[in-house]
């Protein structure tokens, strides 16, 4: 898995590409926590690249959203969502949990 940041607006924007799964969902899920961390909660994460996602995968997801939630303005959304990858988030019920957006620009408009 390949992680990526760039600023667009006042969001930022994290570019994974590859598989999420559970050899690299740790990786994904510490990445995410440093940038809450640091004060970054207004994220898009741009899926374009990703192929393959396992349900370890959209538990780092959850987790990242459920540390975003109390922080006011804090928002999280995805983009670029492929049909196969669209499929698992709706089949998990999770595309009612995040905001999808067809492309990066849709999301940070």
């Amino acid at each position: 898995m390949n992680i990526t940041e760039v600023r667009r607006n006042d969001r930022l924007v994290v570019a994974l590409v590859g598989r999420l799964d559970s050899g690299t969902a740790p990786l994904l899920d510490r990445h995410l926590s440093a940038v809450i961390q640091r004060g970054d909660t207004r994220l898009v994460l741009d899926l374009t690249g990703v192929d393959y996602i396992s349900s370890t995968g959209l538990s780092v997801f959850l987790s990242a959203a459920k540390k975003i939630k109390p922080v006011p303005g804090g928002s999280l959304a995805l983009a670029g969502l492929n049909s196969r990858i669209r499929l698992v988030f709706e089949m998990s019920g999770f595309l009612r949990l995040f905001p999808v957006f067809a492309s990066v620009d849709e999301a940070v408009a």
